[in-house]
């Protein structure tokens, strides 16, 4: 199984239009590349606000802000084109805690051991322990999804499209 999430740009309601714009455009990678950039930045806002548009629940580690622990979950989102250039694919990067987030799930017990150290360091109540291994007693993680695209980048995403149509048309002389 991968660790990667993909949000591919290539939904229903924008089938129509896409294939309209194939049709018309004979080049629509400026097109995909600007609506990969809205989408990654759309994605990105969702982890900034906590969850949009239904907060996430809070975490119960008082370190900041959900999800953003050390922010390589979300500097890891990025955009793909396709080698034809017709298609985009926003996604995480190889994080393994990338699905758990999205889509919640049960974390079983299990023993951690140090590997880059002498000793695991870990706080609790206040104290630090140092520790050769820890028993961790697995937890279960509510489902923050946060690879969502927003009503406003739908409309964002069509009028991206409808524009690159308009362009070629005029570039074709259809339209003046």
């Amino acid at each position: 199984m991968s660790n990667f999430i993909n949000a591919d740009v290539k939904i229903d309601k924008f089938n129509e239009i896409i294939d309209i714009a194939k049709r018309t455009a004979s080049d629509l990678k400026p097109a995909m590349a600007a609506i990969g950039n809205l989408v990654t930045k759309s994605v990105k806002q969702n982890f900034r606000e906590g969850g949009r548009p239904v907060r996430w629940p809070s975490s119960k580690k008082p370190r900041g802000k959900t999800l953003i622990g050390t922010g390589a979950l979300m500097k890891n989102i990025h955009y793909e084109l396709d080698n034809d250039g017709n298609a985009v694919t926003v996604m995480t990067g190889p994080q393994k805690y990338a699905h758990i987030h999205q889509f919640g799930g049960s974390i079983p017990a299990h023993d951690i051991k140090a590997k880059n150290r002498k000793a695991l360091r870990f706080t609790v109540g206040g104290t630090v322990f140092y520790r050769k291994s820890a028993h961790h007693p697995g937890a279960n993680i509510p489902a923050r999804p946060y690879m969502l695209l927003q009503e406003e980048d739908e409309t964002k995403i069509k009028d991206i499209l409808a524009n690159r149509i308009v362009d070629e048309m005029k570039k074709k002389g259809g339209l003046k």
